[in-house]
Formats: structure tokens, sequence, C-alpha cells
């Protein structure tokens, strides 16, 4: 009797092992279903979407227009940035505009975008180069360092609540060469003119 009672708690403990681990198998596949791949960034899928937005909101020069639209991406902490835009690249276009991205760590002078955003690494200096160069030439700039109204740029990314926001200037895009629509400022969670 004692060697029947033991050979069924051993079938319980079996059938019991079997289960937890099929119920451990499960929890596993489901906790994987629900976690994101390590090179997703919700703040560069979120800032994409917005460049991409602030593209319908300005009057971009003629000039501007004869090629690809050309987004700039300055500084060394673009990388998550780059995929979303290229992305948003292959899918989108600005008007009947291709969009190319371009990529480096340091400002260069030579690239001729329609975009550049400086990344959160760039110092205010490079950025004021990069508008000093690109004054009357209709180059939206955009930027995300702290004190972002006093910088020369645009358009500077902030996080209000826990939540990205920007900030927008007129007054330099203005003198970046652009107009835009009245309905932009609206957007803005902080109007720096």
């Amino acid at each position: 009797m004692a060697n029947q009672i033991k050979c069924y708690l051993c079938k319980i403990h079996k059938n019991l092992k079997v289960k937890y681990t099929y119920l451990l198998l499960l929890f596993c596949l489901i906790s994987l279903r629900f976690q994101q791949p390590s090179s997703f960034d919700t703040n560069s899928k979120i800032k994409a979407a917005f460049i991409y937005g602030f593209t319908r909101y300005f009057e971009w020069p003629e000039q501007k227009k004869a090629a690809n639209f050309v987004i700039y991406v300055v500084g060394n902490k673009g990388e998550s940035i780059i995929g979303e835009l290229k992305g948003l690249a292959g899918k989108k276009k600005v008007g009947n505009q291709d969009i190319e991205i371009k990529q480096s760590p340091g400002y260069d002078a030579s690239t001729n975008s329609s975009i550049i955003y400086f990344t959160s690494d760039c110092e205010s200096k490079m950025i004021s180069d990069a508008v000093s160069k690109n004054k009357g030439k209709g180059t939206l700039v955009i930027s995300e360092i702290p004190q972002g109204c006093k910088s020369p740029a645009a358009i500077n990314f902030i996080y209000l609540d826990n939540k990205l926001k920007f900030e927008y200037n007129k007054n330099n895009a203005v003198r970046s060469g652009l107009q835009t629509k009245e309905d932009f400022k609206a957007l803005a969670a902080v109007n720096c003119d």
C-alpha cells in the first residue's frame, strides 16, 4: 500500500512539474511578446514624427524644392532618430520631394539641407554657427538644449510633464528665410517671440 501511495505521489509530482514547466514557458513567451526590441526608442519615434510634421507648416523657398528634401542630423546621439527618419523617408514625401537623411557628428556647412536637427549632445556654439551660415537660406534649425528659447534655433524640443513638446521662436524662423502658417504657434508648448 505504501508503494502505491508513493507511486501515486510520484505521478502527481510529475504532472505538476510538467504543468508548471508549461506555465513558466507560457509566462516567458507572453512577457517577450510585450517587450519592445532594445533598439526601440519611443522619444525618437515621436521626434521623427514631429520633424516630419513640421514640413507641412513652413513655406519652403523654391531653391529647397529643386532636389531631395534633406534632413541633416548633427550629433553623436542621433542613431535611433536616424533609423526612425529613414523609416519615414521610405514611406513619405515632402510635397513631391523624396526625403533624404544625412548625418554627421559635427556640423558641416557644405551639407545643403532643408532641416538641421541638433541632438542633445550638441553645444549651443555649434547651433549658432549653423544658424549664421544658413541665414536667409530657408533652413529650419531644430535643437534639443536646455533654455532653448535662448537658442538661435527656430524649434527646440523640451519635456514638460514627462511629455515631449517643443518651443517655437518665430523670429528665428523668419531670420532663416522661412514663413510659417499662423496656426503653427498654437501647436508649440512655448512661444519664444
